[in-house]
């Protein structure tokens, strides 16, 4: 009788889900829309928290799990309503630093890598049920970077740089993709020039309500990539860029402080025009009665490009 195999601890913990598309998912180009994208990341990575991890024990430590950036990329692949979409997540115990275990600057989290992919459609709206294929192609991905904090402990202990017993079956590895900065999120393309615009003003102002919030007290996440996204076709307007047709490749956000119901926020972009694609910069800034934070809270990136007339 040969011995038992031993069998190697999990490097990552992997999903699936296939869900249906419903009229709400899709753009009027037939596109994946953002928030789907969102929505569906933000599901399947707690449900794969909840399978894989002793979240309770987690947070009896005092210990919980925040946004600490998010990255959605689509791809112009119209789909049909009804089609299937495919979502996998892979799940990392991961450093999130850049530095590596017991360095002062040591921040433990996870990173969460999904893959969505869903049969082609016609893109013609008398036939939006239509597949052109039976076969899945590739229309998004996303990446979603949590940190775990203390949040209620002293500054010193408040960032998570030592792995917790409860996740110690997971490895500890390096992000796929270095975390977004300042500099990343601001780098103008070669060649790129600031668009004209016929609006003098800089500044937007607007103040978050319960409705966008969700059950942590804070406002949802989701919510933030709707902000920038809908700021973004503003600039676009104000730069005489036709909205209409004009397609959000990329959207990545830094989170470093939250908002609550009721706090007043004021955004603070630029937009860049690059043969043809556009890149805006939006910070959102918290505003109180001495006046606007200059650093911002959250700081968004925004890129997109014309599609085809059809």
């Amino acid at each position: 009788m040969s011995p038992p195999q031993k069998v190697s601890p999990p490097q990552k913990l992997v999903a699936e889900s296939v869900t249906p598309l419903d009229f709400p998912d899709l753009d009027a180009r037939f596109r994946l829309r953002t928030g789907t994208l969102v929505s569906s990341c933000m599901r399947l990575s707690y449900e794969e928290f909840a399978r894989g991890i002793d979240v309770a024990a987690v947070r009896a430590r005092g210990v919980i799990t925040v946004v600490s950036c998010i990255d959605l990329r689509r791809r112009p692949v119209p789909l049909a309503v009804a089609g299937p979409l495919h979502h996998r997540v892979e799940l990392h115990h991961s450093e999130l630093s850049g530095h590596g275990l017991g360095s002062r600057l040591t921040r433990l989290g996870y990173e969460s890598v999904h893959t969505f992919s869903s049969p082609p459609g016609t893109g013609d709206p008398r036939r939006y049920r239509e597949t052109t294929s039976a076969e899945p192609a590739p229309c998004a991905s996303g990446r979603i970077v949590f940190a775990m904090l203390r949040p209620h402990a002293g500054p010193a202990a408040r960032l998570v740089s030592e792995p917790l017993e409860e996740i110690r079956h997971l490895p500890v590895q390096p992000l796929e993709e270095p975390h977004p900065t300042l500099q990343t999120l601001t780098a103008v393309p070669d060649g790129a020039v600031p668009a004209p615009s016929a609006d003098d003003g800089t500044e937007h102002t607007g103040v978050f309500g319960l409705h966008h919030t969700d059950i942590n007290q804070f406002v949802y996440t989701g919510e933030y990539v709707a902000l920038l996204e809908s700021h973004h076709a503003l600039l676009l307007h104000r730069a005489g860029v036709a909205v209409d047709s004009h397609f959000t490749e990329r959207v990545t956000v830094v989170f470093k402080a939250p908002f609550q119901a009721g706090d007043p926020y004021v955004l603070r972009s630029t937009l860049h025009l690059s043969e043809g694609s556009t890149v805006a910069t939006i910070g959102v800034h918290r505003r109180t009665p001495d006046g606007t934070d200059p650093r911002p809270a959250v700081l968004g990136r925004v890129e997109g490009r014309p599609l085809p007339q059809p």
